[in-house]
């Protein structure tokens, strides 16, 4: 989510700026008795920039534009004010009581074998790495962060999440319970039946990892990825969600990553623009070898580790998939003694923000090689 970069706008987002912008200025002769304690906090900074400023503590990207596009203007202030902290915690290093932002791995094995993906890292490829999620587990994980006031989940990290056998009742079981859930796919697996549970349970953002419009490019790129049938199910996914779910609030995106200096973004985003909502792309990232890469000099804190957490398919928890073989793991995630609110906390999670605080990321592997700047 914090990784969107070189965001295509379309010029119908950026006209729909220009009319919710009155809306947010309106807050500040507003107040809201439901909110917490901290949040009534936050609510306040942002009417107090708003008074002194007359203008938004931060300019919303396409994610956020279409977001307020597809919801019901109820809604929009608790997501103004999520996307407020989303910004503000990693910003100002401020560890929230409990994650915002939880990202949950249904499986950790994919179909295809990505050139900048750790897939292609046959030491990771195997147990004890490689693994579904158990439906009684994920219910308890969705369950904690429903109760305790996450805002977005994505359903994705290491694998392919649309390999679960079981996603479609994951899909149902967290369906409406977020402000915002993510499901990301290389979309090689995208049926009908998939298509319509996607649709149903309002996943409001489903993300494409698609780098080309070009086939063979695409194939060079996504290894075992059949161009024709990822673009015949994206262009689908469109056709149903505009003839059957006309008011449906789910919005799409391809997220490519840069890796070959022949992609042409431009050439890609107008190839795409036809068939999903925005289009976003991201240098590639040393996600390959990373135990091995080159120590890269980088001393400035990681911003994931005040904004996210991920839970793998098995409860082993990261502070990020850059690290896809945990050396840094928080802790195991089990309910008979340990939960996300304890691991978030913990002390080993603390001393690692603090060391990313005190300079000394250089000191930590893989931190000192992942390539991942804010």
């Amino acid at each position: 989510m914090s990784s969107i970069k070189n965001v295509y706008f379309q010029n119908s987002d950026n006209d729909f700026y220009k009319e919710i912008y009155p809306f947010f200025i309106n807050l500040k002769n507003s107040s809201n008795k439901n909110l917490s304690k901290e949040d009534q906090i936050y609510f306040n900074e942002i009417q107090e920039h708003i008074v002194k400023n007359n203008s938004l503590p931060f300019d919303f990207n396409s994610q956020e534009l279409l977001y307020f596009k597809k919801h019901s203007q109820n809604s929009w202030p608790d997501y103004f004010l999520f996307r407020y902290k989303f910004r503000k915690f990693p910003k100002e290093k401020i560890v929230s009581d409990f994650p915002i932002y939880v990202l949950v791995e249904p499986v950790s094995t994919c179909n295809i074998r990505c050139t900048m993906c750790f897939q292609i890292d046959k030491s990771f490829t195997k147990k004890p790495f490689m693994g579904t999620m158990k439906m009684d587990f994920f219910k308890e994980i969705i369950d904690e962060c429903y109760a305790n006031g996450t805002k977005a989940i994505t359903l994705a990290s290491r694998g392919e999440p649309t390999l679960h056998p079981k996603l479609p009742e994951m899909l149902d079981y967290i369906s409406n319970k977020f402000l915002e859930v993510k499901l990301n796919t290389n979309a090689t697996k995208l049926s009908e039946k998939l298509i319509r549970k996607i649709l149903e349970t309002n996943v409001n953002e489903l993300v494409y990892s698609v780098d080309e419009s070009d086939k063979k490019k695409y194939e060079k790129i996504r290894v075992g990825g059949k161009f024709n049938e990822v673009v015949s199910n994206i262009k689908n996914f469109k056709k149903i969600r505009d003839t059957e779910f006309p008011n449906s609030k789910t919005t799409t995106r391809i997220s490519g990553v840069l890796v070959n200096e022949d992609q042409d973004a431009k050439v890609i985003t107008d190839f795409w623009t036809q068939y999903v909502d925005h289009v976003v792309f991201v240098k590639e990232q040393n996600r390959w070898d990373t135990y091995n890469n080159n120590p890269d000099g980088v001393n400035s804190p990681c911003t994931y580790l005040w904004e996210r957490m991920y839970v793998w398919f098995d409860g082993i928890t990261n502070p990020c998939d850059v690290d896809y073989k945990s050396q840094l793991t928080m802790g195991k995630l089990d309910y008979s003694q340990n939960n996300i609110r304890k691991i978030w906390t913990s002390e080993f999670f603390q001393s690692l923000r603090k060391k990313h605080l005190n300079d000394e990321r250089q000191t930590i592997k893989p931190c000192d090689r992942c390539g991942l700047t804010f």
